[in-house]
Parts: C-alpha cells; structure tokens; sequence
C-alpha cells in the first residue's frame, strides 16, 4: 500500500524548491496506490501471476520512497533507522512477490499482510511526531487503515483470491487517496511561501 507519509515537505524551508520537491514522493506513493488498486478493483478475473506483479510494483515503489525519505528527514537517528528497515522491508516483499514458487493466494496475502501491517504501525506511531505544516489526522488514517487491512489478511490467510483481491483493492485505494491528499496538501501550503521568498531579494535590490 502506500508508503504512510513517505517524505514530508517542511513549510519552514520558505518555499525553496527543495521544500516544494519533497512533497512529490508522497503524491507519487499515493497516486501509485490508487491506480493499483483500481487495476486490482476492475480486473474481477485477475490471476495471481498478474496480482503479484501489481503487489511488487507498488510495494517496491512505496519502500523506494521510505527509503528516500529515510535519508531526506530529520527524525533523528531513530526514525530514519524505522523508515530505512521499513522500506527495506517493502522491497524484498515486492521482490518475492516475482518469485513463481510464492505466487499463490494464501503466500502473497501473507506476504502482503505483514507489509501492510508494518507500514501502517509505522504510520500511526509517526503520525503522533511533531510534523510542521502537516495534519496529523491524514497519517492516523493512512496508518490505520493499512494495518487494519494486513491484520485480516494475516487472520484469513486461506482466503481466496477473489477475497484477495478485493480487500487488497479497496486498502490501496483508501490508503492511496489518504497519502495523496496529504501530498496536496503539503505541496500547496509549500507553494504559499515560495512567492514571498522569491520577492524578498527583489525588494531589498529595489530598496
């Protein structure tokens, strides 16, 4: 699902261009999660072959971003060793998602499940750390809808793949609208400071 809050853009920067590009990873993360899930959502004949590629796409593309945002954020060594093993974490399960001997219902919904329940305690716990300019109701959600969706996926591993599949749709597309809001949101209120700090040398010249 998508990666909870994967780089968070930080108002304080005046709108520099770093500050206005950090929000692209969270818009990406989001976007990615939504067409997944809607892919997974309007192919009511999916194979597992097929549903595992489109997990590994959007897991590997979610632990990328945790892993950038690893190296990007200032939260402190503790958070950046969270985010890294976390997105780690994401990768290889995206990665043994193309393996042909995993590709069966119940090993991809327990792969996938544990995922999502990492990411989602990993979301919620952040959501609770000082975040400027960020609400912290968009990473509650975020987090707490991956988790609640890897937890019933780890409770009915025997479900099957129309099960799968349905539940695996609707978490990365709830879960992707929330980070993709968030991801606005953020990029919008770093667009409002960019006029001021650009204005600012023009200004002083003139005075």
């Amino acid at each position: 699902m998508a990666s909870p809050d994967p780089v968070s853009a930080d108002p304080d920067d005046g709108g520099h261009p770093s500050a206005v590009r950090s929000s692209l990873p969270t818009i990406a993360a989001g976007a990615v999660s939504v067409v997944v899930g809607v892919l997974v959502l309007a192919w009511p004949d999916i194979s597992v072959v097929v549903l595992a590629w489109l997990f590994a796409i959007q897991l590997v593309v979610a632990g990328v971003l945790q892993l950038v945002a690893a190296v990007w954020r200032d939260d402190g060594a503790a958070g950046r060793v969270l985010l890294g093993v976390a997105g780690a974490f994401s990768v290889l399960v995206g990665l043994l998602c193309l393996r042909e001997p995993l590709q069966t219902a119940v090993v991809l919904g327990l792969l996938v499940g544990a995922t999502w329940l990492l990411s989602g305690l990993i979301g919620v716990v952040h959501a609770f750390t000082p975040r400027p300019g960020r609400s912290r109701g968009w990473g509650i959600a975020s987090g707490l809808v991956s988790t609640i969706g890897g937890a019933v996926v780890l409770v009915y591993p025997e479900a099957t793949i129309v099960v799968v599949t349905w539940l695996a749709g609707i978490v990365l597309v709830v879960s992707g609208v929330v980070v993709l809001i968030d991801g606005l949101v953020a990029r919008r209120a770093d667009r409002r400071h960019a006029p001021s700090s650009v204005a600012r040398p023009g200004r002083a010249a003139i005075s």
